[in-house]
Parts: C-alpha cells; structure tokens; sequence
C-alpha cells in the first residue's frame, strides 16, 4: 500500500511584510549595520562633492583672476607713416605708456614692411598676427604746419581752415573676441593716442603764440588772426584724431551668444541624449546582440546630432540674418561635428568609468570652459591656461566665430582638431562600449542559468520529499 506525504512549495509562504523603523533604532541588529552604512556612503559622497566644487571654482573662476595682469601678451602693430613731429610724439606716447594694463605687447614696424601701403596693414589683424594695428598716415606734420602757417601769414578770415582726414587710424575685429577687444585691447590705444595728441597739440600752440606774439602785423590783422585761431580751436586741442575701423564685427549680440552659451546649451543636449539613449538600450543589451546594440548606438549618435545641430543653426542663422545657403551648409556641418564631439566625450567617460565618470567628466567640462576663450583670451589668463589650445571646446567656439563673424581663426585646424578628437574617442568609445556589452550580457545569461538550476534543483527536492 502506497502512502502520500503533501509538501507544500515554500515559495508558496506568505513573506511578512517589515514595518520600517527609524534610522537611530539601536535595538535592531540590522538597522544599525544600515545606518553605519548610509552615514558612511554619505560621508565620503559628501567629500567628493566638496572636493568636485573646489576643483571647478579653482580652475574656472582662476582663468579670469587678474587679467590686466596681463595685457603685455596682447600683439598691437604700430606703423608710423608720416616719420616727422607728429609721429615722434605718436611714437613716444606709446614706448612711454604706464606699466600694466595701459600698455599691451607694441609691435613697431616700418611703412616699408607694407609697401607704404595703409590698406595693407590690415593683413595683421585678418590673419590673426595683432588684436589691432595703429596707424599715423603719410604727411600728417606736413598737412598740420601748412594749416598753422596760412593762419599766421593770412590777412583773411579763413572760411573752412582746417579740411583733413583722421592722421590715426585704428584697425581691429572684436568678432574674434568682442569682450577682450573692447576692454582690453582699445582701451590702451585710445589712452596712448590722447596722450601724443595732447602732447603734440601743446607743441603747437606754444609754435602759434611765439609766432603771433613775434608779429608785427597790423591790430586789424590781428584780429583776423585770432579769429582763425579760435575757428581751428579743434585742431590745436586735439590734432592727431583717430579713426577706428571694426573689420568683422561681433554683432549682433546674438552671434556673441551662439558662439558661447549656445555651444553649452548643445553639450547639454548632448548629454541628454546619450544618458537617454544609454537608458533606453539597457532593457534590450541582455536580449539583443551586441553588434545590434553598438550599430544603434552609432546611429542614435549621428542622427541626433544631425538634426540637433540643424535646428540650432537654422535658429541661429535667422536671428542673425543670414541667408546664405554656403554659410548655412558649413555652419551646419560644423556644428554637427562640434556635437558629435561632445557626445562621444560623454559617452567615453559615462560607459568606462560609471557613477565616478560624472564627477570626472564634470572637471573635464570645467577644463574646457576655462580654456575656450568665452569671454578672456587666453592671453589674459595664467600662462597654466594655455592647455586650452589642445581641447575641443576652444576650436568650436573660434570655428563659430569665424562662421559666424569671419573674424580670424585657423579653421581649417580646427577642424583638424576636432575631427582627430571624434575619431580618436569613437573608436576608444566602440571597443570599450564591445567589452562592457558583452560582459553585461555573459552576466544576464549566468542569472538567468542560475535562476533555471536553482529551479530545477527546487522541484527535485520537492520530488524528493514525496
């Protein structure tokens, strides 16, 4: 006679539920191990954190310290064309200014150097050789003196005594970078030039009253000639006017803002779209092949960036008020680039390095930023900060500037730079991304292997007890 035994299946217990206790519950064994745990993970997360922000304000905050300090690497051409009175003084103002942010690194060259040419010195400032170039045109003691010397020796009242162009002319472009040009670069220019006008003007008008005073003209001469004196009143105060002409504006404003906000705002969405992509694709990595998932990855990435970067230069273009179709299709293609760059950056960082890859790539990002010239030229910044030139950051925002501005850069080196980047890194990012995929595979398929024996030892034992 056979007998049963009924076994009941323990997964077939009901598991009761544990009310949650306080965190300073000391009677609980288990609980103190978990507060021992939080308060240290939160201990040494807090550290980090701390030591994170440090590092940012340290090194984004030190690119700005003290730029003045620093003006003396600033490039400005001086030519002197006229090589008299005048430009002895235009010289000397400029070899004599005050030390410190009055004085910027002056390059004195000889009007041979530009086949006595003035259109010619512009070459300096378009191929990014001076921030400005300061000019005293051909003749100008000459064209000053025949004016002083017809209002002593005429006996008329001059109806228009004094008809001359600027004797100074300042070339510069702040589309290269407007905040440095306009408060840096100009500023010690018109400084040195009020100076030597000053001084020049002085000159003149103690020339004017030895003369006059010398005269033996008649009183009604006289008078006529201190009315002329009184009608080129402009000139004696101020003879050596300049003329300022902006080769490649940085205007509009918005231009300012694509080419420095705008390339955050796209680091942003880049970084948006690879934590959403990395997301979406773990529910299917244990499923799905993993050259599947590395041909979407690759895809997403060049999709995504493709039509991020249309929307941001069609907007750009339009505020700006452009509408040409070459600018419009290299603006667009660089900016492609430029975000494929950042999220391959990302992606580099955030696969290989995990929960800590964001702290690390947060330094990156604040390394970049201090070295791009978004608003300081690395001239003005710790000679430390001259890294700048080899990372991605500064050659898209001096890209889109000379896109934007056709200001100065070497785009085709920036270019380069960013292309050997996103090659560089994609195929660090391909081989690592290999290895991380088929690692979290080999690990879904062990659990779920183990799940399955695990099961099949369960109903054994089962079968066992009866």
């Amino acid at each position: 006679r056979l007998s049963y035994a009924i076994v009941e299946d323990p997964s077939s217990y009901l598991t009761p539920v544990a009310e949650p206790v306080h965190l300073w519950n000391s009677s609980n064994k288990e609980i103190v191990t978990l507060r021992k745990s939080f308060f240290k993970q939160w201990f040494f997360a807090s550290i980090e954190l701390w030591i994170l922000i440090f590092l940012i304000a340290t090194i984004y905050l030190g690119s700005g310290q003290n730029p003045s300090r620093y003006t003396g690497n600033l490039d400005v051409t001086i030519v002197n064309y006229d090589g008299d009175i005048a430009g002895n003084y235009f010289l000397n103002a400029f070899r004599q200014s005050a030390p410190g942010n009055q004085t910027l690194n002056w390059h004195y060259k000889d009007s041979s150097d530009y086949n006595n040419n003035v259109d010619e010195t512009k070459y300096d400032v378009e191929h990014g050789k001076s921030w400005a170039v300061v000019v005293l045109r051909q003749r100008t003691t000459r064209r000053i003196n025949e004016t002083v010397f017809t209002l002593i020796n005429t006996s008329r009242t001059l109806i228009s005594p004094f008809t001359i162009v600027s004797p100074i002319v300042v070339f510069y472009a702040d589309g290269r970078n407007s905040f440095t040009v306009n408060n840096y670069v100009l500023p010690p220019i018109r400084s040195a030039i009020a100076i030597a006008s000053a001084k020049y003007g002085q000159m003149l008008r103690s020339t004017l009253l030895q003369n006059l005073s010398s005269s033996s003209d008649s009183s009604s001469n006289r008078s006529v000639q201190l009315l002329n004196t009184f009608r080129i009143g402009s000139l004696l105060i101020n003879p050596l006017t300049a003329q300022y002409q902006n080769l490649h504006p940085g205007s509009p404003f918005v231009g300012q803002l694509a080419t420095t906000l705008g390339y955050i705002y796209i680091y942003l969405i880049s970084a948006m779209v690879v934590g959403g992509a990395i997301k979406f694709l773990s529910q299917y990595v244990p499923k799905v092949h993993w050259v599947d998932v590395i041909v979407f990855r690759v895809f997403n990435g060049f999709f995504q960036a493709f039509i991020i970067s249309l929307i941001y230069s069609l907007i750009v273009l339009w505020l700006f008020g452009i509408h040409s179709g070459s600018l419009f299709m290299r603006y667009w293609m660089f900016n492609w680039l430029s975000s494929m760059v950042f999220g391959i950056i990302i992606v580099l960082f955030t696969t290989n390095l995990g929960p800590f890859g964001n702290s690390i790539l947060t330094i990156f990002i604040m390394l970049m930023l201090a070295g791009s010239t978004l608003q300081l030229a690395l001239e003005l910044s710790h000679p430390f900060y001259r890294y700048g030139y080899g990372l991605p950051l500064y050659h898209i925002i001096n890209g889109g500037r000379h896109l934007l501005f056709n200001s100065y850069s070497n785009f085709g080196l920036n270019v380069g730079v960013l292309l050997a980047y996103f090659f560089s890194m994609w195929l660090i990012a391909s081989v690592t991304s290999v290895f991380w995929i088929k690692r979290q595979q080999k690990k879904a398929a062990q659990q779920v292997q183990q799940a399955k024996t695990e099961k099949k030892e369960q109903k054994i034992t089962t079968v066992v007890r009866r």
